[in-house]
């Protein structure tokens, strides 16, 4: 007899997500992936507090991003220092 099991009806990667300092790493800090609107995403430490929605730099090879007039915008909500997040390319 098969037995259920709960799936997610969502395969590859949560863009949403804000992960603690404290959390196990899901991917390698760099990681890049292409969402549904066609944009870059790359997965990010913040050095420092960000607000949502602000432009970001990044600095490599850290993979660490603080506020400021740079080339990925954060989607996923606020984040504080040591968080990881999905910041989201201004380019396509």
């Amino acid at each position: 007899m098969a037995v259920s099991r709960n799936i997610s009806p969502t395969l590859g990667v949560n863009l949403d997500a804000v992960y603690a300092a404290t959390d196990a790493l899901p991917l390698p800090l760099g990681t890049v992936v292409r969402g549904r609107n066609g944009r870059m995403y790359i997965f990010v430490q913040a050095s420092a507090g960000i607000a949502n929605d602000t432009a970001v730099v990044l600095t490599e090879p850290a993979m660490t991003v603080a506020g400021g007039a740079g080339a990925y915008t954060t989607r996923s909500g606020a984040l504080t220092t040591g968080q990881r997040a999905w910041v989201e390319s201004n380019a396509i």
